[in-house]
């Protein structure tokens, strides 16, 4: 008798195999934000945006900082409510007067509570969050493109920098990418077919949106724009409320679009008030006159319409104080802001700011993905003899819908929001075209087009691009915020590119304390530190002097410039935030020139006796603390403008803070040879 073949084991099923994929990439992501998230400090934003969560669950407070960034804040202090942290007391003057900044300065270091557990606690529901957009473009990318498509575009998501970077700060752009991406895909899938269950969904993704951010609002034309295709090209609409049956008249498909967008705009506008606990005061307690809110001149005075608008929903309560007031100071806070870009300065901003930051911030094989995935739909619709058209979110096979159409929602929602972004002044962070990077993700599935053809050239470059991508990641680890494409020299070169939060967020101090730790033990060599961020030096036992920053909240000190460790944050670097904006000039040059000579002239009348008595009855106190004040900034302004064309620095940390180890003479060169950058013109602003 021929021997008995033991039986094969049993073929693991494919949605199985497809789910333990997913599962693993998403797992590694978190453990990957979070860990990279431990070697940083809070960034610039963090402290007031989980003071001003906590303090609205606690304290039912809507004056801090509202109306931009509301759900990131209610969502990442969830864990708060469990651990319960001290806030200042409702007694600290700078709580009533509503000085967010200032108030999360408190809570972290001044209050008795622990900074680090307060960021981890609070950046793991983040990564939650980050998790979950994961997901959200591994679902849209397969819907469109089958089941390869999907496991592409979430590699490509996990695997990005940028992701990685946010998913582990507590930022409203981690709530932002999920809420667009959701209420967009939801919107189109519901303009195709109309259930209860996808109503709810679209109902839902855009209620969150209204919280996420006010930028939220870009998402109106990116619907009308998706009305206009679906009415002119998309067919019958599939109504399935009710009894079901196909709407094929185009005016009642606008009919009913425009009935479903009065309906999530009330949706949202309920989202709104909830957020607010249902109430229109701001204040905690309205009887009490000392609670207030900070007081500013609002730029949409300038604007006729906004301002009739804002004081119409006051006057008649129709949303919130706190969002109204919110709103209004955000207006007001982001009419022109100071930016840097590759070696240029500018109040206001450039039309070109966004498309360079694409450029020099997205890894270059995202763009061969990109191009794969063009390749793949091409092969498909070739294969096939023509575009296939499937179900919309019906779809699990590979190639299901390769046509422009089925793309519709990623690519509009790619353009419009880039559209929006290129006619803004606020060009301080690349973080403010994050959204459409997860849209960016799910069209790279298409490459998942050519992997399902079979053919090994294909799947080869796929898997080589991947993991070319991979690598370049793991490179940047921890420093994920600071990544540079390496076709512009990569991280180390991104500060004579970009600022700000596109690199520097304040988040290093704790990499600087190791290096001191580690390079100048007992504090042989004096350090010297401009920092850019509301982390605390003190709190990290960095010993120092401090030079000239943003935010600056130390006691002026007067002090000569010696020899020693000279560490100052690339923003400041680049004269963004400082008292010189912009390249040195003859105007600044000018002005250094007669401060010093002022001190000089009131050191030699110290030494005389009578002579200073004289000099200030001619020249009061307030005179000269006026000039030492003068002084010290501009210094600092020459000191950097001769960093910046001198020397490389010795040492960067986290590619942020830059160390220079300066001698005697090469001081004396920055503060009193001839200076090596002299722009002829004065800054419009000097």
């Amino acid at each position: 008798m021929p021997p008995v073949s033991p039986p094969r084991p049993a073929a693991v099923p494919k949605s199985w195999l497809v789910g333990g994929l997913v599962a693993l990439m998403l797992a590694g992501y978190a453990i990957v934000a979070l860990a990279a998230s431990w070697h940083k400090g809070p960034s610039f934003d963090e402290e007031e945006q989980i003071a001003c969560g906590y303090d609205m669950w606690v304290r039912h407070d809507f004056r801090l900082e509202t109306a931009n960034g509301d759900l990131i804040k209610r969502w990442s202090t969830l864990p708060l409510l469990f651990s319960r942290p001290a806030l200042p007391p409702t007694t600290d003057p700078r709580w009533r007067a509503g000085e967010p900044y200032v108030v999360g300065y408190e809570f972290f270091f001044q209050s008795g509570n622990r900074e680090e557990s307060l960021l981890r606690q609070c950046r793991a529901m983040v990564v939650l969050l980050g998790m979950a957009t994961g997901l959200l473009v591994f679902w849209c990318s397969r819907s469109v493109f089958g089941d390869a498509g999907g496991l592409v575009s979430l590699a490509v998501f996990v695997l990005s920098p940028h992701m990685l970077a946010f998913g582990g700060m507590v930022a409203t752009a981690m709530t932002l990418c999920p809420a667009l991406l959701a209420t967009t895909w939801c919107a189109w899938r519901l303009m195709h077919r109309v259930t209860w269950g996808r109503l709810a969904a679209s109902l839902v993704a855009a209620g969150l949106l209204v919280l996420a951010k006010l930028t939220a609002i870009v998402v109106l034309p990116i619907v009308l724009i998706l009305v206009a295709v679906k009415i002119v090209w998309g067919g019958a609409l599939d109504w399935r409320l009710g009894r079901p049956r196909l709407i094929r008249s185009r005016w009642l498909q606008g009919g009913i679009c425009a009935g479903l967008i009065v309906l999530h705009a009330a949706v949202g506008w309920g989202f709104i008030w909830a957020q607010y606990d249902f109430r229109y005061a701001a204040s905690p307690d309205p009887a009490d006159p000392g609670i207030v809110l900070r007081v500013r001149p609002y730029s949409d005075e300038r604007d006729p319409t906004v301002r009739v608008a804002l004081r119409w929903a006051s006057s008649a309560h129709f949303l919130p104080q706190g969002f109204l007031h919110g709103t209004r100071w955000l207006l007001g806070s982001n009419d022109t802001r100071e930016a840097f870009m590759h070696g240029e300065w500018t109040t206001g901003g450039w039309f070109s700011f966004f498309p360079y930051t694409l450029w020099v911030k997205t890894t270059p094989y995202l763009m061969v993905l990109l191009l794969l995935g063009g390749g793949g739909c091409w092969w498909r619709r070739r294969a096939a003899g023509r575009g296939i058209r499937a179900e919309l979110g019906g779809a699990d096979g590979p190639g299901a819908d390769v046509s422009l159409y089925a793309l519709t929602p990623f690519l509009t929602l790619v353009a419009v929001y880039l559209a929006v972004a290129l006619v803004q002044d606020l060009n301080i962070g690349h973080r403010h075209i994050l959204p459409i990077y997860p849209a960016i993700h799910v069209l790279t599935g298409a490459a998942g087009c050519l992997w399902a053809q079979r053919v090994r050239w294909a799947r080869f470059a796929i898997l080589l691009t991947l993991a070319a991508h991979m690598t370049d990641t793991a490179y940047n680890y921890p420093d994920f915020l600071a990544y540079f494409s390496p076709l512009v020299g990569g991280p180390s070169q991104g500060y004579k590119l970009l600022v700000d939060s596109s690199l520097d967020w304040g988040m290093d101090l704790p990499g600087l304390k190791q290096w001191l730790d580690k390079n100048n033990p007992g504090n042989r060599e004096r350090v010297y530190l401009a920092y850019f961020g509301t982390d605390s030096p003190e709190h990290y036992g960095i010993q120092c002097k401090r030079l000239p920053g943003f935010f600056d909240w130390r006691p002026r000190q007067v002090y000569a410039l010696e020899p020693g460790i000279y560490v100052i944050s690339a923003t400041l670097l680049q004269s963004v935030y400082t008292y010189t904006f912009g390249p040195w000039n003859s105007g600044f040059e000018l002005r250094y020139q007669r401060t010093l000579h002022n001190l000089q002239v009131f050191e030699r009348a110290v030494r005389i006796p009578g002579a200073s008595q004289k000099l200030l009855q001619q020249y009061p106190p307030a005179f000269w603390d006026h000039q030492y004040d003068a002084y010290e900034q501009l210094r600092f302004g020459r000191l950097c403008s001769w960093l910046r064309h001198s020397e490389e620095p010795d040492e960067t940390i986290g590619h942020t803070l830059l160390i220079w180890r300066l001698d005697a003479g090469e001081l004396h060169q920055a503060l009193f040879s001839p200076p090596v950058e002299l722009d002829d013109a004065p800054n419009s602003n000097d």
